[in-house]
């Protein structure tokens, strides 16, 4: 099953307010938005020593328009929603001729499963490719 959100000009203002709900994984969704950096302290003190400590990059995607995600009552770890998200962390290794770029990104979500998710919502990449700028 694939749930797809694109960018689209509504045609009217009650639908530009409209924001889109999407589903946990296993369904794969495409979000489009721009890749960005964050740096959140790891271990191993996790921020007990913000002097010394090193904040590794952790890439994440900038949605160009917040979304929601259905929770899944069947799953311990997507159990609930996860309304208003305007940023989803990515789990992707290669990032960096991507940072300040559009992208459409095409993957899995799910909540934040280990202490390396600093956000909400993580994504599992399964592709990503850059997005003309209009549309």
């Amino acid at each position: 099953m694939v749930c797809v959100l694109l960018s689209a000009f509504p045609s009217s203002s009650a639908e530009k307010s409209r924001t889109a709900w999407l589903h946990f994984e296993p369904v794969v969704v495409q979000l489009s938005g721009v890749i960005g950096v964050a740096y959140e302290y790891g271990p191993p003190q996790w921020g007990e020593d913000a002097q010394s400590e090193k904040r590794p990059e952790t890439p994440v995607l900038r949605l160009l328009k917040p979304i929601n995600i259905l929770g899944d009552p069947t799953s311990d770890l997507n159990r609930g929603d996860a309304e208003n998200v305007q940023e989803v962390q990515l789990e992707l290794n290669r990032y960096r001729g991507l940072v300040g770029k559009r992208v459409i990104v095409t993957g899995t979500l799910g909540r934040s499963r280990n202490g390396w998710h600093f956000s909400e919502v993580a994504m599992r990449v399964k592709s990503i490719r850059s997005a003309s700028k209009a549309k």
